[in-house]
């Protein structure tokens, strides 16, 4: 009797098993749905995040470029808030040029982002003067994500969003300043003085860091402080290097160039080289790595008296002409009225985008700008007081009235001006052509 009742309890039992593992299936067809839902979902989050930090990234260097960091606080186009608005539609031009590129770029999941509202403009209450340091916040937005598991309950789609915020920072007009540290700098050490004003007014006020009004725009010729003769060295034409209004020229003195194999360099077919000065020639048409310093109140840099970059064969014109590719198509500066009334705007000569306007472009150069009153002959030393983004027009050839042949012909885009009292902070480092630098802010 015992025997049956455990036979038919078996009997009873046969089967479970492939219930359980068909239980145990689904279980884990659920579970690795769910886990590729997840997945994908963090992946998606992570590529809107780097999306945002671009986006943001792009419209602090808009803001750089407007000029807005420029200005003093009371200055009328602040207060009127023509530099704010400006300011606000370039960085929200930046972005958007950036999502709707006929090439696509930071897609997620091959969806591009959309930008949520508009992009926040917006200043640390601690910031001193508050147009000094403005950070800008981005949100994006992918809606249409696939998906697996949340299918079943209708959800075929999922929606992920992202925020970045980052900012400008020009140490201008701050008296206690976080020292900037710009690469990219083109070694041309120009007097720190106007020569489209009669007075002759000071680009930057050297204690201060406080930038001359209405300098953005301006267009002048940067020339020389050399003697034709000789030809290997500098021997110097004024002690200091100053400015000119009657011939509308800035003079500058070379910088000491330290050669670096980092340094990124167009193809030397392509460029006449001046073979007595390669590496300050090399500074000029290629992107040098070395960080130039800016402030204080004392000798920081130091200029080279053994080169002589005057004339039309000399260094700076056939460095320049290779920059902004003078053979071959520059590009132009639209004239579009007075700033901040309207931005500046680039277009291309050349290459892809010929014919179309751009947002940077190889004629615009970051150059230093020098204290005369701390300038030594011997041994050499300078103090730079900020710098100069300006867009290069052309280089001279010496038949206009009051030019000389080999000078830079420039106009002024934005300016970043140092104080004489640095803080013990770290430099914030700056690449590219603007000499205000742009950093992610974290968290946002």
């Amino acid at each position: 009797m015992k025997k049956k009742t455990v036979s038919r309890e078996r009997e009873r039992e046969r089967g479970q098993t492939i219930i359980l593992v068909a239980i145990g299936l689904v279980s884990l067809l659920a579970m690795a749905a769910l886990a590729v839902d997840v997945v994908t979902l963090y992946a998606a989050r992570s590529e809107t995040q780097l999306a945002a930090d671009a986006a943001a990234l792009a419209a602090a260097k808009a803001i750089a470029d407007s000029g807005f960091t420029t200005l003093p606080p009371n200055d009328p186009n602040i207060t009127n808030g023509n530099a704010q608005a400006l300011a606000q539609n370039m960085a929200t031009s930046a972005i958007n040029a950036m999502l709707t590129a006929a090439t696509p770029i930071n897609q997620v999941a091959g969806i591009q982002p959309a930008l949520v509202g508009t992009p926040t403009l917006f200043f640390p209450t601690s910031a001193n003067p508050f147009n000094s340091n403005p950070h800008i916040t981005v949100t994006l937005q992918v809606t249409t994500l696939p998906t697996f598991f949340a299918r079943i309950w209708g959800n075929r789609t999922a929606t992920v969003n992202a925020s970045a915020t980052a900012e400008a920072y020009n140490p201008a007009n701050v008296q206690n300043f976080t020292p900037i540290a710009p690469k990219g700098v083109k070694p041309w050490l120009v007097a720190n003085a106007d020569p489209s004003t009669s007075a002759l007014t000071q680009f930057i006020t050297p204690g201060t860091g406080v930038i001359e009004p209405s300098v953005i725009g301006e267009t002048f010729n940067l020339t020389a402080d050399c003697n034709q003769f000789p030809r290997n060295s500098c021997s110097l034409t004024h002690t200091p290097p100053q400015a000119h209004n009657f011939t509308n020229q800035v003079e500058y003195v070379p910088a000491l160039v330290t050669p670096n194999s980092s340094d990124v360099c167009p193809s030397p077919s392509s460029c006449t080289e001046n073979p007595n000065y390669p590496d300050y020639q090399d500074s000029i048409q290629c992107h040098d790595v070395n960080p130039y310093p800016c402030g204080g109140s004392t000798n920081n840099f130091s200029w080279d008296p053994a080169v002589n970059p005057r004339g039309k064969r000399g260094p700076s014109a056939y460095g320049a002409e290779c920059l902004i590719r003078a053979a071959s198509g520059q590009d132009l500066l639209q004239d579009l009225g007075t700033w901040p009334a309207a931005p500046f705007q680039f277009k291309a000569q050349s290459g892809p985008q010929n014919g179309n306007l751009v947002t940077t472009s190889s004629s615009i150069v970051t150059i230093p700008i020098i204290d005369p009153t701390t300038f030594n002959a011997t041994p050499n030393g300078v103090t730079i007081v900020g710098f100069m983004q300006a867009f290069i027009n052309q280089v001279q050839d010496g038949s206009i009235p009051n030019t000389t042949a080999g000078d830079i012909n420039i106009t002024v885009l934005n300016i970043a001006g140092c104080s004489a009292t640095p803080n013990a902070a770290n430099p914030v480092i700056g690449s590219g052509t603007s000499p205000i630098p742009v950093r992610l802010i974290t968290p946002p």
